[in-house]
């Protein structure tokens, strides 16, 4: 079998999980602000976050019903050396903790991230699938980030003038169907 190097592959997907996380916590500070300044939008932002928690349930639950044999493998294996009841470790906990949600959200790519800093042994799995799979949360995070950094909360909190807030106000006027009371 040919020895695939993952590494950079690797350490791509752990950043951008990383980046994802950051700039998901930021948002939430920038929605909170946005609706601070913005309390006309309040009811209209709440329905698209309704829509959109909809339509990511509805997802889930289709990507659930595949889950890969290789995916539990990966998470029994982590589970043996992170499982609380095995270990007095904080980090291994931490490590357990999002293991367990990884294989939730079918992410193997990050259990298999997990498996190797953890050094487990992992040559027995089909590496082609989790690599695929690694590309695939890859693109996903990348899509992520691009959303995140194009919404309106995000742009609101890095607008620098008065100007360029007035201009975003206009775009969501016309995007939610408000009418100016000028």
């Amino acid at each position: 079998m040919k020895k695939t190097n993952y590494k950079p592959k690797l350490l791509k997907h752990s950043y951008l999980k990383e980046e994802v996380d950051h700039s998901s916590e930021l948002f939430s500070e920038y929605l909170k602000q946005l609706m601070e300044d913005c309390p006309e939008y309040v009811k209209y932002m709440t329905d698209l976050e309704d829509k959109k928690k909809q339509s990511e349930e509805e997802d889930e639950e289709e990507e659930k019903k595949t889950k890969h044999k290789d995916l539990k493998k990966i998470y029994r294996r982590i589970s043996k050396v992170t499982h609380p009841d095995k270990t007095n470790s904080k980090y291994l906990e931490k490590l357990f903790k999002q293991s367990s949600e990884d294989y939730q959200e079918n992410r193997i790519g990050s259990l298999f991230s997990t498996a190797v800093q953890l050094e487990i042994d992992v040559s027995d799995l089909d590496m082609k699938l989790i690599l695929d799979k690694m590309d695939l949360e890859i693109t996903t995070y990348e899509e992520n980030l691009e959303k995140f950094q194009s919404s309106f909360p995000w742009k609101w909190a890095h607008a620098e003038t008065q100007e360029e807030k007035d201009f975003l106000r206009e775009q969501a006027n016309l995007f939610f169907g408000v009418k100016n009371e000028d």
